[in-house]
């Protein structure tokens, strides 16, 4: 953690870690921007991330107002108060607690995979303080008769996480037998479109990331209670279909059309259930376009942002 995460990165800097207490619990956070200036901005990153991976935009986003990007309990430096507090429904409330403990009575919410559908149902439960959001990569429902179109790649990956218990003794194995570095490049190669758009700082800070997972006893059985929760929220779909219907505020989609995880058929369901979102699809991009491609990012962002003012 750092005072001025500019030490780091010059792209950085103005970025600090703060210790926020969130009804008792102690969560990590970056903060940019100021706070008197503009809609705040609230950055929510996805399984198994950290709010590190908001580094590449935030201070472009902190030029319109103050930047929040959280560490998720069970994720980053935020030790989870409980068991299962790291679980999707635990974390939507948790959402809730953040912006009261930030006492923001507007903000517009950026989501990435998880935190994307985390921040779809933070927007249906707060239709007066949630002003937009950005789903990037959202992890939401596709219909069901199109799950044979996910990926060999993804279904190898979450399939352990349908049955309680196979989801921990495979992330056991993987952490024995993998360092780190190992863990980061196998991360950046399947959730990127092309990898070397990765900064090496960037690169820097995720493996840091991994290495303090296994440190801490709260890192493995918080990814593992959200990984399950997320896959039977998926597999029911329903309570995300009737968040996305109530949502009042604007909406803007981001994806890349080389994400493995987030498939086609989730956004062109979004494009037919909510046809008066703007939905833009990437070339070439990943599953992670802030990180990947933040510039690109950031004029997305600024555009939409500016057409709902105007």
């Amino acid at each position: 953690m750092h005072d001025d995460w500019g030490v780091r990165s010059a792209r950085w800097s103005g970025i600090r870690s703060e210790i926020l207490d969130v009804r008792g619990t102690r969560v990590h956070v970056l903060r940019a921007g100021d706070e008197a200036a503009g809609v705040p901005q609230l950055l929510v990153h996805g399984l198994g991330g950290a709010a590190t991976n908001w580094l590449e935009v935030m201070a472009g986003l902190a030029t319109s107002g103050p930047v929040v990007a959280v560490d998720l309990p069970g994720f980053g430096r935020t030790r989870p108060p409980r068991p299962g507090a790291s679980r999707v429904s635990a974390n939507a409330r948790f959402l809730h607690a953040l912006l009261d403990e930030l006492r923001w009575t507007r903000a517009v919410v950026h989501g990435n995979s998880m935190g994307g559908m985390l921040t779809t149902l933070i927007a249906a439960r707060e239709t007066e303080r949630v002003a937009g959001i950005v789903l990037v990569s959202p992890a939401l429902p596709a219909p069901r008769k199109e799950l044979p179109k996910l990926s060999r790649k993804t279904m190898g990956r979450f399939a352990p996480f349908f049955v309680p218990g196979i989801g921990t003794a495979v992330m056991r194995r993987a952490w024995a037998t993998l360092t780190p570095e190992q863990l980061w490049k196998d991360t950046v190669d399947f959730v990127h479109g092309d990898p070397t758009r990765i900064s090496p700082e960037i690169a820097e800070v995720g493996i840091e990331n991994l290495a303090y997972g296994r440190e801490v006893d709260w890192r493995l059985p918080g990814f593992v209670a959200a990984a399950e929760s997320l896959v039977a929220a998926l597999m029911s779909g329903r309570a995300l279909r009737d968040a996305i219907d109530v949502i009042l505020a604007p909406a803007l989609v981001i994806w890349g059309d080389q994400d493995q995880l987030v498939g086609r058929p989730v956004i062109d369901h979004l494009r037919q259930r909510r046809p008066d979102w703007r939905v833009e699809i990437l070339p070439g991009v990943g599953h992670v376009a802030q990180i990947e491609v933040p510039d690109h990012y950031l004029e997305l962002v600024g555009s939409w942002r500016g057409a709902m003012v105007a």
